[in-house]
């Protein structure tokens, strides 16, 4: 695995040397169906690790929720794979939070529709994700940021919404994408599709935490 995560980071800085030489240090935009993603090629043989770390950051964006043929960094090329090797953390202010809340946003209504599926015939997936989280605080005999939350599906759906529009924080990985909120309230959706998974706490990011 180390010696094919190598191969594949040194085919990156160098394709990555080359685009820089041949563009003269430009900036290129990329667009695929839904959006457009920016990379920076500038300065990739001084700097290719921050580069390669622009390279994933972008790669994400590209297949946050995205199943087309047309994505710049399809999961099957350099950088794809290279996106899937690792995670991105954003926070508000950077570069690409505005660009990857924009697709999160455009996503609600299926996030909010996937929370209400039944986990079981008594109850829906949002308000079962609300009571596994107060019930782990419980059970760690710590207080969560859902506490004080009503469990119900309608409190799990606006919650849902609050996070979303007003997060400040974003943790993207493989499968999962956490979008954070202030007050340590966070969501959990499916990075290729944006189903609802559940609630996280951001106390427990450790990502947030460097």
């Amino acid at each position: 695995m180390t010696k094919i995560m190598d191969w594949i980071r040194g085919k990156t800085i160098w394709f990555l040397t080359g685009l820089a030489t041949l563009l003269g240090g430009i900036t290129t935009r990329l667009a695929t169906c839904t959006q457009q993603t920016t990379v920076v090629v500038t300065q990739v043989a001084t700097h290719p690790t921050n580069q390669i770390a622009a390279v994933e950051a972008a790669s994400f964006i590209a297949n946050l929720f995205y199943g087309g043929p047309d994505d710049p960094f399809a999961t099957s090329g350099a950088g794809g794979e290279i996106g899937k090797l690792t995670h991105v953390v954003l926070r508000k202010g950077q570069e690409l939070f505005d660009e990857t809340m924009a697709k999160i946003i455009g996503k609600t209504d299926e996030i909010i529709e996937t929370s209400r599926s039944w986990a079981s015939p008594q109850i829906q997936e949002g308000k079962r994700a609300l009571q596994k989280k107060m019930g782990h605080s419980v059970a760690i005999n710590r207080s969560s940021a859902f506490e004080g939350v009503q469990l119900t599906q309608e409190n799990a759906e606006n919650t849902i919404k609050k996070i979303i529009k007003e997060a400040d924080a974003i943790v993207m990985r493989p499968k999962r994408t956490m979008v954070y909120h202030p007050d340590g309230q966070g969501l959990s959706i499916s990075t290729r599709t944006g189903k609802f998974i559940g609630f996280v706490e951001r106390t427990i990011e450790e990502e947030l935490k460097r």
